[in-house]
């Protein structure tokens, strides 16, 4: 399964990323699920940052600090893992 972003902020999955979204994870969806940011409406995801974003370039420096979170939490989760196995 394949997360990717809307210039809007909006998170989907599918298993093909579509013409003019851009890619943000491939793999279980839960981590994103973790740190997106909520809909109060509905189920939507977004990413933090990107639907209050000015122009493209703060929208693109918000999308990369949200994909080094789910890098940096992806980390402590699999060194918690190797943890428990020594």
């Amino acid at each position: 399964m394949s997360a990717y972003v809307w210039r809007t902020g909006l998170i989907e999955f599918g298993r093909y990323i579509p013409k003019g979204a851009l890619p943000l994870w491939s793999g279980r969806k839960s981590i994103i699920e973790v740190i997106a940011r909520h809909s109060r409406h509905n189920n939507d995801l977004f990413v933090p940052g990107v639907p209050e974003a000015e122009n493209d370039v703060e929208a693109m420096e918000a999308m990369l600090a949200f994909n080094d979170e789910i890098i940096k939490r992806l980390a402590a989760r699999r060194k918690k893992k190797e943890g428990e196995l020594v």
